[in-house]
């Protein structure tokens, strides 16, 4: 007959507790896992821009960065002698020119999903 030792049951207590852990590291990992499939059930519907929309806001914000990056470029290239003046005015004026009507586009969605909060609210609710 064997007879367990203070020894042995402590070994077994940290047996358990490593277990435990391990679990729960199991469990977070599966949750992390699945939060991307369940944060969109818990999202108001309220100021996010729909399909379509947000994809074509998604877009031009994209667009805009794409230009702001190539004025600076620009900009680089003619202090760094690369381009001439003539070169350099007739480009940044074509950047600038594009920059501005990716402006107006997203300040018109803006004030289209604006208008669009402004109608939700006003209807009443049942």
């Amino acid at each position: 007959m064997i007879l367990a030792t203070p020894l042995d049951s402590k070994r077994n207590s940290r047996n358990r507790n490593a277990d435990d852990v391990d679990i729960l590291i199991a469990i977070l990992l599966i949750l992390l896992a699945l939060l991307p499939v369940i944060i969109p059930f818990f999202r108001s519907s309220h100021g996010v821009p729909l399909g379509s929309e947000q994809t074509e806001l998604q877009e031009l914000l994209a667009e805009k960065q794409m230009v702001y990056a190539a004025i600076k470029e620009l900009e680089f290239d003619h202090q760094a002698g690369r381009l001439c003046l003539e070169d350099y005015e007739q480009a940044r004026h074509s950047y600038e020119l594009r920059a501005i009507a990716l402006l107006k586009q997203i300040d018109g969605i803006g004030a289209q999903q604006a208008s669009d909060d402004v109608e939700s609210r006003g209807k009443p609710r049942r």
